[in-house]
């Protein structure tokens, strides 16, 4: 067994947030100069593994990422959608969805709103330059919600993809995530204990593994000591987490 080191990283800039989008060329071009700059960094023989959300931003991103590596001389496996590392999702008429699907609808609504539409008015006002400025997450990280996924759920998700990763066959393991800034914010609100605001696009969280599960959460030149949480806090459904968005 050997220590794993995981890469969470945001996409780059989009073309909006009123829907499922791809990214601007800036965003294109965010990605690759993050994947050459990565591949810098990477020693041969690492076995490098490239999870994503499932968004298109997240999948551009990831797309991005990939070619630089490749460029960089390293060679990643293929890419693979991983839903332990999704966007925000949202209660949409009983349905779990990725938020871009319910800003989706709400723009189609008129007249009287119902009540998930009316929530999602306070979480987003506008849905374009209060989004990029992260405004948002900030409300959903500090604001009881009934139709939005939980802040604490989306950081059990993300530890439970990064338990997930570990392969005890391989003895260098790199494994390089294209997600969101919500999930991103909330895991590390858990791990510091406060909010440390929006992560730039292509902005990194790196998580050292250890054999025994104790890890090393590395953010903006801070470095936080963290165990993989063991098991699930009894409010959390087991049967409905583990097939999250399955």
């Amino acid at each position: 067994m050997a220590d794993y080191e995981v890469v969470l990283l945001r996409h780059g800039e989009t073309l909006g947030y009123d829907g499922d989008l791809g990214l601007t060329p800036l965003g294109e071009q965010q990605a690759r100069q993050r994947g050459a700059a990565l591949a810098k960094e990477i020693d041969p023989g690492t076995t490098v593994r490239m999870p994503h959300a499932r968004t298109a931003r997240a999948i551009a991103t990831a797309v991005g990422l990939r070619e630089a590596l490749v460029e960089g001389g390293v060679e990643p496996e293929p890419l693979h959608p991983d839903p332990w590392f999704d966007n925000l999702r949202h209660s949409l008429h009983g349905r779990g969805v990725d938020a871009s699907t319910a800003v989706a609808e709400r723009l189609a609504l008129t007249g009287d709103l119902p009540d998930w539409a009316r929530e999602y008015d306070r979480f987003d006002s506008d849905y374009r330059s209060v989004a990029a400025a992260g405004g948002p997450i900030e409300y959903w990280l500090h604001n009881p919600t009934l139709y939005f996924e939980p802040p604490h759920v989306a950081a059990h998700r993300f530890w439970r993809g990064i338990a997930e990763a570990r392969d005890d066959t391989v003895d260098d393991l790199l494994v390089v995530v294209a997600t969101h800034s919500a999930p991103m914010r909330a895991f590390m609100a858990t791990t510091l204990g406060h909010d440390p605001g929006e992560p730039h696009n292509l902005e990194d969280i790196r998580v050292r593994v250890r054999p025994d599960d104790t890890t090393e959460v590395v953010f903006r030149g801070t470095t936080t000591a963290m165990v993989v949480p063991p098991h699930l806090p009894p409010w959390i459904d087991r049967a409905w987490f583990e097939s999250f968005g399955r």
